[in-house]
């Protein structure tokens, strides 16, 4: 008798729990709703990385579905994305999901809105907010421990991780397709599926707070998700304050338009690129074909006018987005790398005759194309001068001493093929120009005018004197410390880093060496330059939209956005917001930047010193 009490209590207790369990979010995260079709329905930022099997943590409250809407903000001419992501709990849930995005709605003009303090230039009409739909794919990382390089933090491996973003409407040259109704499920219990939801508020939006109703339909359930939008009374300016660089490789064989520049099809899918670089405030530039032959000028011209005048960038050519009617910021002469790694034997003067014409001739074209609102730059020497680079027969002063002064004199012979443009010579290393000051002899100073060492060569105090000095100054990949990742199994934190480091140390540029160099034969399953490189993702940020058909979608040319491309992208308009706060609220926006980001690039030792936490850059 004296047992019988407990065991009926425990009996109630673990009934009361399992009601209680039915009623209340899943354990695994408090930003689900449980639905009774067997799925979990999350919210999550656009940093976030959850594996296909990982729990879905809760971020911030403003991702909370549990409490109500997903709620965003923003300015004018900014992106804003976020993700749901459908965790399936047993065997018996559905085998697909509908999502229904309704009709943004929010304030009304009934007179002309004031500026205010963080302004730019917004037109006067107004216009919505305007949302658009993708299905991430989540890639095996195999080998992901980033120790190529700098040792840095990643996310656990072996492990597959969403990327690739399958746009459900894609547009191309014109070629419009529908790629998916329906998002299916993964197959097994308790695994995830992203979706990613992206925001453009247009220059001309009514500040305020705007509500969008999203629908979706699982099994014979109907769920609504509740957007809210709060935009602020400021605007991203059209033309970037960052160059942001991304180079193209292999130019467009996986998308079936061949590699010569004269072929039409070529040519359109060489506008679809730009025309997404230019989304996200970027540039792709490509490695090849290079230089055009005399009798290839006039295809190369047709080519490019169009993105070195803005008109690509318009209605026109079927384009939406920031940099409306905005001519790119910055563009690579179409001359050979010539010099890789180690300069082998100093320049003749023939090859800086050569030079010296081909500036003089590239700055007539420019002028009779009307190029003047693009900086213009040459790319023939990369890392020729780093610790690497010393041949074994020459002690390293001395032939550094040779490689800079080769430097010197080429982009002096480019000089003197221009009038009134200015060609920069860019420079990239991973060494430290800064260890090069007290050596007459090595000193890049007044030589180099574009400057690109690697983020962890980035030496801030050296690099702004050149700034102040009137240089332009860049930096590429490298690792923790010094700057944020760029591997897929990373958090979205971090290649936003990019973009706010820049901001933070005046930084002006930033290279990618490549952004389309994987596999040809499985893209999406090896998107690495090498097979056997740790850093996985490394030479890829967009995926040809041709191969589709190796995952299961419709074949669809042009390039395919990857969630890291998006976080680099948030990063670059962090900087613009950064900038702008700058400007009216100088100690305020120090402030906020010094918590954020206290120290990177060559100024920083040990771990990353910014915050891993995704509540901390929203707060941001």
């Amino acid at each position: 008798m004296k047992h019988t009490i407990p065991i009926a209590l425990t009996v109630l207790l673990l009934a009361t729990a399992a009601l209680w369990w039915r009623m209340k979010p899943p354990a695994f995260t408090d930003a689900c709703i449980e639905t009774g079709e067997s799925i979990a329905l999350c919210a999550a930022s656009n940093m976030a990385r959850f594996s296909r099997q990982a729990p879905i943590k809760k971020e911030h409250n403003d991702f909370d579905l549990a409490r109500g809407s997903v709620k965003l903000v923003a300015a004018r001419n900014e992106s804003i994305g976020f993700q749901l992501i459908f965790r399936t709990l047993d065997a018996t849930a559905p085998d697909d999901a509908e999502i229904n995005i309704g009709h943004w709605q929010g304030p009304t003009i009934k007179e002309p809105q004031p500026e205010g303090i963080l302004n730019s230039s917004a037109t006067p009409n107004r216009t919505y907010p305007s949302t658009k739909l993708a299905i991430a794919h989540y890639h095996w990382v195999k080998k992901g421990g980033y120790k190529w390089g700098p040792k840095s933090q990643v996310l656990p491996w072996p492990a597959a991780y969403p990327d690739a973003l399958i746009p459900q409407h894609k547009n191309c040259a014109g070629e419009q397709q529908t790629l998916f109704d329906n998002i299916a499920m993964p197959s097994a219990a308790h695994h995830n599926q992203a979706v990613w939801l992206e925001t453009y508020v247009p220059h001309g939006s009514t500040p305020g707070q705007y509500s969008l109703p999203i629908t979706v339909n699982i099994g014979n359930e109907q769920i609504r998700v509740d957007v809210t939008l709060t935009v602020y009374n400021t605007t991203l300016p059209d033309t970037p304050s960052i160059d942001a660089i991304g180079e193209l490789y292999r130019t467009y064989r996986l998308e079936g338009a061949g590699e010569e520049r004269e072929a039409a099809s070529w040519q359109a899918m060489s506008h679809c690129y730009q025309q997404i670089a230019h989304q996200h405030r970027m540039v792709f530039l490509e490695r090849s074909p290079e230089l055009p032959q005399a009798s290839q000028w006039d295809d190369y011209v047709k080519t490019y006018t169009p993105m070195l005048t803005g008109e690509l960038f318009t209605d026109a050519y079927g384009y939406s987005g920031t940099g409306a009617n905005t001519p790119v910021s910055v563009w690579r002469t179409p001359w050979p790398q010539e010099f890789n790694v180690t300069l082998e034997a100093p320049l003749t003067d023939d090859d800086f005759s050569r030079y010296a014409t081909m500036a003089s001739q590239w700055e007539q074209i420019a002028k009779e194309n009307n190029w003047l609102s693009t900086r213009f730059f040459a790319y023939v020497f990369d890392e020729v001068d780093g610790p690497k680079s010393t041949p074994t027969n020459i002690d390293e002063a001395t032939y550094v001493a040779m490689v800079h002064e080769q430097m010197d004199k080429l982009q002096k012979a480019i000089d003197t093929g221009t009038e009134l443009t200015s060609l920069d010579l860019l420079w990239t290393s991973h060494s430290n120009p800064a260890k090069w000051l007290d050596k007459p002899a090595l000193d890049l100073s007044d030589k180099v005018r574009l400057w690109s060492p690697n983020a962890g060569a980035a030496d801030p105090s050296f690099l702004q004197t050149r700034i102040a000095a009137g240089d332009r100054v860049w930096f590429y990949h490298s690792g923790h410390p010094a700057v944020g990742v760029h591997s897929i199994n990373a958090s979205g934190i971090e290649m936003r880093t990019w973009g706010v480091i820049g901001a933070k140390y005046g930084i002006q540029g930033q290279l990618m060496w490549a952004v389309n160099l994987g596999s040809d034969e499985r893209p999406f399953a090896e998107p690495s330059y090498k097979p056997d490189d740790d850093r996985f993702g490394n030479g890829v940020l967009v995926y040809p939209g041709n191969q589709l058909d190796k995952i299961g979608y419709p074949k669809a040319p042009g390039p395919i956005p990857s969630m890291r491309l998006k976080a680099w992208h948030r990063g670059l308009q962090d900087a613009e917001l950064y900038l702008l706060a700058l400007e009216n609220k100088p100690d305020e926006a120090v402030a906020l930047m010094n918590k954020i980001m206290p120290v990177a690039l060559a100024d920083a030792s040990g771990n990353a010193s910014w915050s891993s936490r995704p509540a901390d850059w929203i707060e941001f």
